[in-house]
């Protein structure tokens, strides 16, 4: 479970996160800071490790990732295929304009 603190907080409870962070394996303690745009994560280096190491092996996994170029047989040009993504595209627009059309305010 994650728990979020102040950077003034976490200082002056540093020792007692450390151990809480340390016993409690998979454990993460997010830091703000009002002048930081994102906060700080404070974990242990067996669980950084872990995460590291699992997002490896996922990013190996996917290195021969799906292509969609050649992968599938058509009688459409290219011209066919891009008019009708254009089209996609243009509903997909419409249907948001009128989604935010119907909102309050």
């Amino acid at each position: 479970m994650a728990r979020t603190t102040s950077i003034s907080e976490a200082r002056a409870r540093l020792p007692e996160l450390a151990r809480s962070v340390a016993s409690t394996p998979g454990r993460v303690e997010y830091i703000s800071h009002r002048d930081l745009e994102e906060d700080i994560a404070m974990t242990t280096r067996s669980h950084l490790r872990y995460l590291e190491d699992s997002l490896r092996e996922l990013r190996a996994r996917n290195a021969g990732a799906f292509r969609l170029g050649g992968s599938i047989a058509s009688d459409l040009t290219d011209a066919d295929v891009e008019t009708g993504i254009e089209a996609l595209k243009s509903e997909a627009a419409a249907a948001a304009d009128a989604k935010g059309d119907r909102l309050p305010g």
